[in-house]
């Protein structure tokens, strides 16, 4: 029963985050007609592939409307994907200025903050994401691929099963636990993680057998 109103919660957070986007869409459209018109532009860039263009009207968005952590965050994305990850985290920690509830933009913060290297930062940023949304499984698996970074693996670990009770189909959570496992010289559990991949993702469990049996 417990595991049936966690994934529940899980599916109401979504629920809720998109209800929040449409309501400060709406208010965003009735407070300034032309921050919503650059939003939606960068949005349609940003399907197109075109990221650059994406930037440019994020950023007049952003100047428009600087306490919306809705174009920050879209153009932190933006950033992100150009590789510019310097900037990115400064589009995401400007998001989570101006709304500390933001959920989003933290758990966006934390990736860009390790792909920046900064992997204390980034399990900061998870952190952070956790107290708003405990059940948050990408934020479990991130802290736990983040302790693996800094060698924590027992840390790791517990964070990863974390991810995985919320998620039980996350292969890339399963793949990275097994590594954890291997690297606490764990053999039988990293073997077990295989056992499941080997059906559901045969890929990474063929990377992982030959992990095991080096």
């Amino acid at each position: 029963m417990s595991k049936f109103f966690g994934s529940m919660g899980t599916a109401g957070g979504r629920l809720s985050i998109f209800k929040k986007a449409v309501e400060a869409t709406k208010k965003a459209i009735m407070m300034e007609p032309d921050y919503a018109k650059l939003l939606l532009e960068g949005n349609s860039f940003t399907n197109l592939g075109m990221h650059k263009e994406a930037v440019k009207s994020y950023r007049q968005a952003v100047r428009i409307q600087p306490y919306q952590s809705e174009a920050l965050n879209s153009l932190g994305n933006a950033y992100a994907k150009l590789d510019m990850y310097q900037e990115a985290a400064e589009a995401y920690s400007e998001a989570v200025r101006v709304n500390p509830e933001d959920t989003r933009a933290y758990l966006n913060l934390s990736n860009a903050y390790a792909k920046l290297g900064n992997y204390r930062a980034a399990i900061s940023a998870a952190r952070r994401a956790l107290k708003l949304r405990p059940a948050l499984s990408a934020a479990h698996k991130a802290l736990g691929i983040y302790y693996g970074m800094l060698g924590m693996h027992s840390e790791a670990k517990e964070s990863l099963k974390f991810a995985l009770k919320i998620e039980p189909d996350n292969t890339n959570a399963r793949y990275n636990l097994a590594l954890v496992c291997l690297q606490l010289h764990d053999r039988t559990s990293a073997m077990k993680e295989y056992m499941i991949l080997k059906d559901v993702c045969p890929r990474s469990a063929d990377k992982l057998y030959r992990m095991i049996k080096s």
